[in-house]
């Protein structure tokens, strides 16, 4: 009888056990849970400051950087919420696949759900993206960041495009000036590349001039050297035939006729 009972109650808690995930449900996939920090963390700094700046890089970005960041961009006169952080994903150069950064700037929109310019960049500024929602204002910041970061060096830094872009946005020109940018500036290590290549290529051209120079007067003293043994050599032979022989007397010679003895 105890036996019995053993097994019937084994058994229940078996049958419970098997049958527990079929109550569960299926079990949906959740989101990388580091898009989701990230997303949140720049969402929920977002909800108290407009400005974000990443504390990821302070040599780039010291203290002090998210307030003139709202300085350059209140000149806009709309509202704009700005995110500096560095990409976790570059574009591939062999697609059409926006980066990180290009992406994030219609989810913050969503997430926060306020009209206004939305600008993400990296660090440099040289990379990102920017879109207008809304608003009864409407500014071409699409054209105006392009041409900010079309027309600046490389090197230029982040304030640097922003106050650009700014500017630019303000112009009324954007498009035009993205479409027909001005030469861009040579970047520091390029005008240093440049510089090296021209002492280079002047060195060069002295050493030839100096070689060119130095093989004319070799060659000059040379030609003196035999010029002059050629005109001492044509001097000995009359210096040494005027010395060396005594002057020749002819005979004179007798009338015809006049011979015979006295």
């Amino acid at each position: 009888m105890r036996r019995g009972w053993f097994v019937l109650v084994i058994g229940g808690l078996l049958a419970c056990c098997v049958a527990a995930p079929a109550w569960a449900g299926p079990v949906r996939p959740a989101k990388p849970p580091a898009v989701q920090t990230r997303i949140g963390a720049i969402t929920a700094a977002l909800k108290h400051d407009p400005v974000y700046v990443t504390d990821q890089v302070p040599r780039m970005l010291p203290p002090g950087t998210a307030g003139k960041i709202k300085a350059l961009v209140g000149r806009l006169g709309v509202p704009v919420y700005v995110v500096v952080t560095p990409p976790a994903r570059h574009r591939d150069d062999d697609t059409q696949a926006p980066s990180d950064l290009e992406a994030m700037v219609p989810v913050l929109h969503d997430r926060l759900g306020k009209d206004g310019v939305y600008l993400v960049v990296d660090p440099s500024g040289g990379l990102g993206d920017v879109q207008q929602f809304g608003g009864t204002r409407r500014i071409d910041v699409e054209h105006a960041y392009q041409a900010a970061t079309s027309e600046l060096p490389y090197e230029a830094g982040l304030l640097s495009v922003l106050d650009r872009f700014v500017e630019i946005a303000l112009s009324g020109r954007a498009k035009e000036r993205a479409l027909h940018p001005s030469p861009r500036p040579k970047s520091a290590t390029r005008r240093e590349l440049d510089a090296y290549d021209r002492g280079n290529h002047r060195a060069a051209v002295e050493n030839r001039t100096a070689l060119g120079v130095g093989a004319g007067l070799g060659g000059l003293i040379v030609l003196g050297l035999l010029v002059g043994r050629r005109i001492r050599r044509g001097r000995r032979p009359a210096l040494g035939g005027a010395k060396g022989r005594a002057p020749v007397r002819g005979k004179r010679k007798r009338p015809a006729g006049q011979g015979g003895k006295r």
